[in-house]
């Protein structure tokens, strides 16, 4: 059976739902139930080809011209309603059954932030505590660099997830990797201090002072230590900047002379002088000294055939 751990996907979100007879997608959608994954797919499509367990996806537009009442299709066990953001939001208080998340989609041409923040303020005005989801759609994406998509992903909803408006995050992005789009989605949630996945780090920008090789050095202490959720580790090239923008990291790794490591706790330093070739693994020592270590999770079983 596969494994969820705390960087797993919630959901996911199929437009297009799997024929009946299609014998090896059902099995892997039923073993992400399994898991914990929910399921998530248009109404029509799960009238077409039932799901067991699974949230009918609705328009809020639809919804409004049914009067509000919607009839679940079989196999589905909640519902889940789509918002623009430009609807009469009067809607969103009277629909049956009670849906259990929205998915904000706001379409090209409308201001994302604008009309998201129209969504919010209703809710907020009607006391509805619908959970909302941010659902951003970049068709275009696999003509993007993924710094530019990161960057867009980030420009779309991180201003109102800051602000505490909204749930997550649901990004489609046909031709891109999964995995990548996870790890993007994580990583936003984690910056927007809403969930943490792996670990913090706080890194200078680099300078002159700098007394060793930034990129390589962080590289390395991410590849040991990224698997720490809660834990924050800042890496600082010099002790001249070093100490004071480390932010609230719980520990600190800073160039404190040619071929020299210094350790922090907090703001305090705990070791001096460490040689560069040996300072990863005494701040791994030191995370392990504080109690702040746990190794790394076994790797996922091999799925068997059914």
């Amino acid at each position: 059976m596969p494994f969820k751990d705390i960087a797993t996907t919630d959901s996911v979100y199929l437009e297009q739902v799997p024929a009946a007879d299609d014998k090896n997608a059902r099995t892997s959608l039923r073993r992400m139930q399994e898991a914990g994954v929910g399921v998530l797919a248009p109404l029509a499509a799960l009238e077409a080809n039932p799901i067991a367990n699974a949230v009918a996806v609705v328009s809020l537009e639809d919804v409004a011209k049914s009067g509000g009442q919607v009839n679940l299709p079989k196999g589905a066990i909640r519902l889940a309603v789509e918002i623009k953001g430009t609807e009469d939001l009067s809607v969103l208080s009277n629909i049956s059954p009670k849906p259990m998340v929205g998915l904000l989609n706001v379409p090209a041409g409308v201001s994302r932030v604008h009309a998201s923040r129209r969504v919010f303020q209703h809710l907020a005005d009607a006391k509805n505590d619908l959970a909302i989801i941010h659902h951003v759609s970049f068709l275009d994406a696999s003509e993007m660099s993924q710094d530019k998509f990161i960057l867009s992903v980030g420009a779309q909803v991180g201003g109102c997830l800051v602000d505490g408006l909204g749930d997550g995050v649901m990004v489609q992005a046909p031709g891109l990797d999964v995995g990548m789009l996870r790890s993007v989605c994580f990583g936003l949630l984690q910056g927007c201090r809403m969930r943490n996945t792996k670990t913090e780090y706080v890194s200078c920008p680099s300078c002159g002072r700098t007394l060793f090789d930034l990129q390589e050095v962080t590289a390395q202490i991410a590849e040991k230590t990224g698997h720490l959720p809660g834990v924050a580790i800042a890496i600082m090239g010099c002790i001249v900047n070093g100490v004071g923008e480390m932010a609230d990291a719980d520990f600190g790794y800073v160039g404190g002379a040619p071929g020299k490591v210094d350790l922090y706790v907090g703001k305090e330093m705990v070791q001096k002088g460490i040689p560069n070739e040996e300072a990863c693994d005494a701040l791994i020592d030191l995370i392990k000294a504080n109690g702040r270590w746990v190794d790394k999770e076994p790797a996922e079983e091999e799925v068997v055939a059914a």
